[in-house]
């Protein structure tokens, strides 16, 4: 089920992919990065055993004809002038190499050894996922002591024959040793919130310790007193559940990327189902999702989030001198104590504010909507909140929305 991790790099000069020297020494100036070993293998290529930190990867490292395929899709912004030299860009040095335990951690080395090997890059083809990375997001990612989004490690995508018909899919899991997901007979009113369950489901697995095999199944969101566990059906199965469909039909799977580990989404209603390994197809949940469905964040999701928010600090305070900027700010607020979970285990419920006022590493917000489990305080109050209670922060320009992820559009 594993496949490699394949990724191409184009450099911001061309040249840098002529003499295989100057990448090397790139690396070699490289504090956490090293070369442990070089070899030539007659089916791969140049191998590289890379040592990252404590960790140890092997490598195939080559130039390749670069010429980027129509499904791939920026997952960055990109300036027309960057466009441009991507379009004109011919060759590539492609880093392809296996994951091997956290796969999130060894995403992160990747884009690490491919930072470290150009000083300027243009982009990244993330081949798995079919996406497109913005060279100066990999810089800053590279750069930073927090993981990348679990989301990165895959794409979400919906075929559509024209009609209201959508056929949703990811790529990218193989490379995790995982099976991708689908989701069968959407539609263009539903696909967004079928999308993330997807995702949602997804990331479950990603950062569960144990794999959720299908049949399995995993709590993901609740809307209008409704549980929504979803589990995960082999796609051959799953199809006498949707005799009518166009899209997703053995028609469409005339290769080993949409006919082999694969799966489709089903819903469990109640315990007896699950118990039971009773599907339901997804569409059964529909009649919620018009009543502010709540996707569920896992802990370790929430803690990453609020670790790159706090880390990238200095971006939103950037942001915030321009005042032609609004600047909101998400904070983790202590409930009151009838809320907590046990007597020695505080809750807290994360409220957005509007930034007003810088003071000694905090901030003064105005609180911008009213909170469920916090009493004392309500929508218009103002505040003042030490950065280390920040969990997450947006910057609205007149062109766009930045967030901690996108943070390097500030620089």
């Amino acid at each position: 089920m594993r496949e490699p991790s394949f990724m191409i790099v184009i450099p911001k000069n061309q040249s840098d992919i002529e003499d295989p020297e100057i990448f090397m020494n790139n690396l070699k100036d490289n504090e956490h990065i090293s070369i442990k070993d070089m070899h030539f293998d007659d089916e791969r290529g140049m191998m590289i055993t890379f040592k990252v930190d404590d960790a140890e990867y092997e490598a195939a490292v080559a130039p390749t004809q670069v010429e980027i395929p129509s499904m791939f899709r920026p997952e960055h912004t990109f300036t027309e002038e960057e466009y441009q030299q991507i379009d004109a860009a011919t060759m590539g040095i492609y880093v392809c190499m296996d994951f091997d335990g956290d796969n999130n951690k060894c995403f992160h080395d990747q884009l690490r050894i491919i930072n470290a090997m150009f000083p300027e890059i243009l982009c990244v083809l993330d081949c798995p996922s079919e996406k497109l990375l913005s060279g100066k997001w990999v810089a800053l990612a590279a750069s930073s002591s927090v993981l990348p989004a679990p989301r990165y490690l895959f794409t979400v995508q919906a075929i559509s024959d024209g009609g209201d018909e959508v056929w949703l899919h990811t790529h990218g899991l193989k490379r995790c040793g995982l099976y991708e997901l689908e989701i069968l007979n959407s539609n263009k009113e539903f696909f967004n919130d079928h999308y993330k369950m997807i995702e949602s489901f997804a990331v479950r697995m990603l950062e569960s310790d144990d794999p959720i095999e299908p049949g399995d199944g995993v709590f993901v969101a609740q809307a209008a007193g409704k549980v929504l566990t979803l589990t995960a059906l082999d796609w051959k199965e799953a199809m006498k559940f949707y005799p009518d469909i166009t899209l997703g039909t053995g028609e469409d799977r005339n290769d080993e990327v949409h006919d082999k580990d694969t799966c489709v989404l089903m819903i469990y209603r109640n315990d007896y189902e699950e118990q039971n390994k009773i599907y339901t197809p997804v569409q059964d949940f529909n009649q919620f999702l018009g009543q502010n469905p709540m996707f569920m964040f896992s802990t370790e999701e929430t803690k990453r989030m609020s670790a790159l928010a706090i880390e990238r600090i200095p971006y939103m305070l950037k942001a915030f001198e321009n005042k032609d900027n609004t600047v909101i700010v998400k904070v983790g607020l202590i409930t009151d104590k009838e809320h907590w979970s046990s007597e020695d285990k505080p809750e807290k419920e994360h409220i957005w504010f509007e930034l007003k006022d810088v003071k000694d590493g905090s901030i003064v917000a105005e609180l911008t909507q009213e909170p469920y489990y916090v009493s004392g305080i309500k929508a218009g109050d103002t505040g003042t909140y030490p950065f280390s209670d920040i969990t997450d922060w947006l910057v609205f320009t007149k062109e766009c929305r930045i967030s901690p992820d996108d943070a390097y559009l500030l620089s």
